[in-house]
This record gives C-alpha cells, sequence and structure tokens, in this order.
C-alpha cells in the first residue's frame, strides 16, 4: 500500500526550522500541513515515516484519517490514527489527512440521552442521533436533547468574534431560542462554566473564526421549512409562536390564539414572546400592532415598542420605547425596532 501519485506533493515537515516537499500518499492525497485532528485517537504509532503512516490507517479497522509530527521531544516520530477528522486544530510541525476510502463502521452509538460523554481532558465520546455532547464543566460531558432549531451542535468549538450581544444565565437550548429570536443572529456559542458562575450565550452574526475551546458549544441557527401562511393560526401562550412564512410573524392576540399576520412595514425586526423590559417612553391603548409601529416611527425619540394585546382592562397596550431595555421573555407580548434605528444590545 505504498503507491504514490505522481507529480503530486504536499509539505511535510521535518522539524521546525525545515519543511520539505513530499509525494502525497495514494490512499490519503488530501494532506493539511501545520493541522492536528485533534483527540479521536484509535492507535499511536511510533518511529513511521508519514507515507507508512497512511498505509497503517489504510490497514487499520475503524481508520478514518491520522495526524503525524515528525518531531517530539522523545526523538520518535509519532503517528496517530483517528476515527475522525473531527477537533481540526492549528499546530505547527504537525501534518494530518483522511484516509480517502475509509467507510463509517455501521456501529450504533450505545449511549442514551443524559449519559457521560466525556470530559475536556480525554475529549467526547459518542451520542445518540438525537442528542449532543454538552460540556457542564471541565470534568463532565453529557448527552443532551438536539435543540430543534440549531440540531448541529460542535462541541469543543467556540466561533471567535462577530457577537451580536450576550446573555448570562441562560441553558444550551434557550441560548438555541435566543438566536432564532434575534434579527441578524446566524449562530451562537455556549459556554456553561465560568469565572463568575454564570452561563454565557454569545449570540453570533457569523460562524467564522471558529476554534478550539474546551468546554465551548456552538451551532448553527437552521431557519425552518414553514408551510403556514398569513391569516394561520401560530401556537398559543403555552407551546410559544410557531413560524410564519417570510414577510410575517406570530401575533399573540389572546393566550389561546396566535396568528400569523404581515410585518409592519416600518418595524421588520419582530420579536415574539419578548418583551423590551425598560427604556419606556410613552403607553398608547387602544392600538394594533402596525398602529403601535406608525406611533413608534412617529415619535423621534423611539427606537423600538413592545405590544400586548391582551390585558385585563380588555385594552391593547403600546409601549414606545428609547431602547431595547432588557431582553425578558414573555409569553403573549411582542417586541420590535422600527426600520431606521439600529439594534444595539
Amino acid at each position: 500500500m505504498g503507491g504514490r501519485i505522481v507529480g503530486a506533493v504536499a509539505h511535510s515537515p521535518w522539524n521546525s526550522g525545515y519543511y520539505q516537499c513530499l509525494d502525497k500518499p495514494e490512499f490519503c492525497p488530501n494532506q493539511e500541513t501545520d493541522i492536528d485532528y485533534y483527540g479521536n485517537d484509535l492507535e499511536v504509532i511510533y518511529g513511521v515515516q508519514p507515507d507508512v503512516c497512511c498505509d497503517r490507517c489504510a490497514s487499520t479497522s475503524g481508520c478514518a484519517a491520522y495526524t503525524f509530527v515528525n518531531e517530539n521531544p522523545d526523538g520518535k516520530t509519532a503517528c496517530f490514527l483517528k476515527t475522525s477528522t473531527a477537533g481540526r486544530v492549528e499546530k505547527k510541525g504537525a501534518v494530518s489527512a483522511a484516509y480517502k476510502d475509509f467507510v463509517a463502521p455501521n456501529n450504533t452509538c450505545i449511549a442514551d440521552v443524559w449519559d457521560g460523554c466525556g470530559n475536556s481532558k480525554d475529549g467526547t465520546t459518542c451520542c445518540p442521533d438525537e442528542a449532543y455532547c454538552q460540556p457542564w464543566n471541565s470534568g463532565y460531558y453529557q448527552c443532551i436533547d438536539l435543540p430543534d432549531k440549531c440540531p448541529v451542535q460542535e462541541t469543543d468549538i467556540d466561533y471567535y468574534g462577530n457577537d451580536l450581544q450576550t446573555i448570562y444565565g441562560l441553558y444550551p437550548t434557550d441560548c438555541c431560542e435566543r438566536c432564532a429570536a434575534t434579527s441578524g443572529c446566524a449562530a451562537y456559542t455556549f459556554i456553561n462554566e465560568n469565572d463568575d458562575g454564570n452561563t454565557a450565550c454569545y449570540l453570533k452574526w457569523s460562524t467564522t473564526g471558529r476554534r478550539e475551546n474546551k468546554g465551548a458549544v456552538s451551532a448553527v441557527y437552521t431557519t425552518p421549512t414553514c408551510t403556514a401562511k398569513v391569516g394561520d393560526p401560530c401556537g398559543d401562550a403555552n407551546n410559544g409562536p410557531m413560524c410564519c412564512p417570510t414577510g410575517s410573524y406570530c401575533q399573540p392576540w389572546n393566550p389561546d390564539y396566535y396568528q400569523c399576520v404581515d410585518v409592519p412595514e416600518w418595524c421588520p425586526s419582530v420579536h415574539e414572546d419578548i418583551d423590551f423590559k425598560g427604556d419606556d417612553l410613552s403607553v398608547q391603548y387602544g392600538l394594533l400592532p402596525d398602529g403601535c409601529c406608525n406611533a413608534c416611527n412617529g415619535d423621534a425619540n423611539c427606537i423600538a415598542f413592545t405590544f400586548v394585546n391582551k390585558n385585563d382592562d380588555g385594552k391593547s397596550a403600546c409601549y414606545l420605547k428609547s431602547g431595547s431595555g432588557t431582553w425578558t421573555p414573555k409569553a403573549g407580548v411582542v417586541s420590535a425596532f422600527k426600520a431606521i434605528a439600529v439594534e444595539a444590545n
């Protein structure tokens, strides 16, 4: 299994001062220089050359990839056979590649939801298909249910930078929901264990800056396919708002009936079941949601509003705001920014 692709070369780090172009191994052509597939180790083989490392992966059951390090403190080369290319991080002097003919074994994960799944030192183990591995602290990771709106979770990964907003004291599923409810949020990074004892949910406008960070978990918000039409019901106070088509939102008329209605022309960024608590300018009663938007649009000091249709006195209430205050989950409420305002939280 020591064949070569003639003319195809890769950069091989021999030591920190010398890298050399070598033929690519036939069975591992996609070489990544200065990259380590961290974790997921199947076996470590010492004293072999880079092409032999590829051959050993090809001949080892369950080997999907490898990381090869030529220069080590003990003077021996190290070939780390891997079950996965997950955990991809920069590491000077390493070279990594996937085995091109790898076929994933048809193994069934025996873990259940709520089972342990690793720690920051040893890495993660498997979770069932409907779950992911959530780091609670450095010593304990646990399989928990995937959030419906953020199903592709990356454990021990941080989407560094590109922050929209940081929210403290949430659980992982709440972090996903806040991303889904926040205009411009494409993804988030959640960290459960922090020095101040609070969880931290970092809402992101981009997934760029992806890097390893033990104890973090990151995910992209997946916009659901919605079959509802304007005028259709879309939830209630117990179950929360459901999806509405583009250009509309889920308006709570009373605790038992939410309905898809058109987004107000001047207030396109609507957040269902969210109260912008504080920053009140004035209150106007008896308006509909679009009338509340128009009232905000007509007030030079108004940046946003919170609208409550169902109140004890039977009147709707439109709270005009000079800012977005504190974002507070509250059933039966909608809040929005007017179009010319910048959403700063």
